[in-house]
């Protein structure tokens, strides 16, 4: 009798367990849920994969004419080489292949209006951390930096701390040129081995300042007229809120008229991609809203 007490008992003892490995179970996913939205609910996630310089090429192979000792392409009257006189091959080809994938943590938010129209939402101060990935020649990039804009303008200066993959400073700013759509883009690299020895100490091989100038225009402002052509660099298409597919190409105009053969418009284009960007924060904000509306309503049925 003793011996069968135990044997019946212990369903019983399972099943009274049960909610509480249910609770524990439960408590530790909540707990988990609530350390990842301490750490990416402020936060923004970006991938990107951009296709450096694709060029559809056209390769000839001329055919040999086999007479005796020596060999001669056999082209007749007329042939471009490219058809009757030669073999052509088409081939695509690409200068690199990058996969970027950041995660941005922001503080001090605030709305910003764009050069090119409309609004977007920047940071006074953000940590990013990421990396570069090169796919075509295996390079891996790592990026971990602080940066702290001086402004809410669209050409505020920002200055940024880079522990990876140098140490360094970065100031960076913009100043419109009137109104030509035109920017002087200024930039200044301090090295921090540079500081580290007290700007050099005479050490010929310790990196030194740089200072950089350039005339830029913002990406999404339209077409622009350059030294060769026309140049943009736009949002192709939209894939929902946080994903858009991206081009940056050249339109380059014949240098002479009549234009000869082969020497007709081409287009350049120097970057093709895809991007995704996740702002986690506007689903939080968003939730909390629709929480915040669901009280409202239940206090105004229950006042009814």
């Amino acid at each position: 009798m003793s011996g069968s007490t135990p044997a019946a008992s212990s369903p019983a003892r399972a099943n009274a367990d049960a909610p509480a490995r249910d609770g524990l179970g439960a408590a530790a996913k909540a707990k988990l849920k609530g350390l990842l939205a301490a750490a990416f609910g402020s936060s923004v996630t970006t991938v990107r994969i951009d296709v450096q310089a694709p060029r559809l090429t056209r390769e000839r192979r001329q055919r040999k004419a086999y007479g005796g000792w020596g060999d001669a392409p056999a082209r007749a009257d007329g042939d471009d080489g490219f058809t009757r006189g030669g073999i052509t091959s088409h081939n695509f080809s690409v200068e690199q292949t990058r996969l970027q994938v950041k995660q941005k943590w922001e503080t001090g938010l605030f709305e910003q209006r764009r050069t090119g129209g409309g609004t977007v939402i920047k940071s006074r101060l953000d940590l990013g951390a990421g990396l570069d990935v090169g796919l075509l020649r295996a390079e891996v990039v790592p990026d971990l930096r602080v940066r702290c804009r001086l402004g809410n303008g669209d050409n505020a200066p920002s200055v940024y701390l880079r522990a990876l993959p140098e140490r360094e400073i970065v100031a960076r700013a913009r100043i419109p040129l009137a109104d030509s759509g035109v920017f002087l883009a200024l930039r200044l690299e301090v090295p921090g081995r540079f500081i580290a020895e007290g700007g050099g100490g005479g050490n010929p091989f310790t990196p030194k300042p740089v200072i950089a100038a350039q005339l830029v225009r913002p990406a999404g402002t339209g077409p622009h007229l350059s030294t060769g052509g026309l140049e943009f660099d736009e949002t192709l298409l939209r894939i929902g809120q946080d994903c858009a597919l991206r081009v940056a190409a050249n339109l380059d105009f014949p240098r002479e008229y009549p234009a000869s053969k082969g020497s007709g418009p081409r287009l350049d284009v120097r970057n093709f991609g895809v991007k995704f960007r996740k702002r986690w924060y506007e689903e939080r904000d968003r939730k909390k809203a629709e929480e915040n509306a669901r009280r409202k309503e239940g206090r105004g049925e229950a006042v009814a």
